[in-house]
């Protein structure tokens, strides 16, 4: 039977990011001896709050362009998506870039139509009152380059640290031009799940980074991830600086064999259906209490960054034609008993994503409709 042969490009979550490291990684060096130091966190829960219920405009400009900017994938992002995802009752959208692609090296600048384009769909949604969330998204060269320095081979040290020169550079270009938008409305998260083992590595990248963004964008919110892919538990990996004013978000897309069906996971349809939401979420807040709390009571702002099954009839999920593909029924059943459990502890979220998402997607862009169980999974 045909297969569709982007559908192991179009995952927000790079596949290595599903299975363990048997590497045995430092924990960050956050507490001191005393404890932890709590924060106030006003200005990150408020921006949190306003994030709400949000979606990932996912395969457009995180896409490998080949010359298309956010069309690489056949999936660019048209002016309208922004009133439909606005009248669907969304608060905000995720904006994935693939800022590396098509950058200068020399100059360690953006492609400037890259650059003019995200600005104009940040725009578009600000126009809809959407807020919006922008990364660095599949910089898969940082995190290979990552990969070898963490194993000590010396070139690949050599080639980290001069693609480390560069995403600096990319994210000072980029915050200047960022910080032109509302503080109330742009988020500016700082790298897409990392995959570099090293829990040191993956901090040095995360604070350096934020070092050049607060810089540039004083007021803005930031937003971080932990390495192994942006798992939430890894949190007490990472080393938050003490500012009020960020968010931690984590991917969740357990059980993997359920919500990752037909990529990488056998297709079993609705017999491997599971949610643990509601325990998993709790046992992360609870970390991130411990870890991270709050001058006034609670801890770090979370948000669930990505999350979603690969399933539904006539999306594109390869189960759809290679095997017993997840049902419309228990795709929107897990999505909606994954929200309920981050909203019950106050944690915002995106789904993955909106449409054209390897299976993943809750509308369809052909017949202009949402697939079946959606949007109503997002807002009963």
């Amino acid at each position: 039977m045909k297969k569709i042969p982007i559908l192991f490009l179009s995952l927000g979550l790079a596949l290595v990011g599903c299975s363990d490291d048997n590497s045995s990684p430092t924990k960050a060096q956050k507490k001191e001896d005393n404890g932890p130091v709590a924060v106030d966190y006003s200005l990150g829960r408020a921006m949190n709050q306003r994030l709400g219920k949000g979606i990932n405009l996912g395969n457009s400009w995180d896409a490998q362009s080949w010359g298309k900017l956010d069309g690489g994938w056949g999936n660019p992002i048209e002016d309208g998506d922004f009133k439909i995802i606005k009248e669907a009752g969304f608060n905000s959208v995720r904006l994935p870039v693939r800022w590396n692609e098509d950058s200068d090296y020399d100059t360690h600048t953006v492609n400037p139509e890259r650059l003019k384009g995200v600005k104009e769909d940040i725009q578009l949604a600000i126009d809809q009152g959407l807020a919006v969330v922008v990364n660095f998204h599949h910089y898969t060269t940082l995190n290979e380059y990552g990969n070898g320095a963490y194993r000590n081979d010396p070139d690949s040290t050599v080639l980290f640290q001069a693609e480390k020169e560069h995403f600096l550079a990319l994210w000072d270009q980029v915050s200047k031009e960022l910080n032109k938008f509302p503080d109330s409305l742009l988020v500016l998260e700082i790298l897409n799940e990392p995959t570099i083992p090293g829990a040191d590595i993956v901090n040095d990248i995360m604070l350096s980074a934020y070092e050049v963004i607060r810089k540039n964008a004083p007021k803005k919110t930031i937003m971080f991830e932990a390495f192994h892919a942006a798992k939430f538990a890894d949190l007490e990996y990472l080393t938050l600086p003490e500012d009020g004013n960020i968010i931690y978000s984590g991917h969740y897309y357990e059980p993997y064999q359920f919500s990752h069906e037909g990529h990488g996971y056998e297709c079993g349809g609705d017999s491997k259906y599971a949610n643990t939401a509601a325990n998993d979420l709790k046992s992360y807040v609870m970390l991130a209490q411990s870890l991270y709390p709050d001058v006034n009571g609670g801890h770090v702002p979370m948000n669930m960054g990505e999350f979603g099954v690969s399933g539904g009839e006539g999306t594109q999920s390869s189960c759809n034609y290679e095997g017993s593909v997840t049902s419309a029924a228990k795709k929107a059943l897990w999505a909606k008993k994954s929200i309920k459990a981050a909203e019950s502890l106050d944690i915002s979220w995106h789904y993955w994503g909106f449409t054209k998402v390897g299976g993943f997607e809750a509308y369809s862009r052909d017949e202009k409709k949402w697939y079946t169980g959606f949007p109503e999974a997002f807002f009963e």
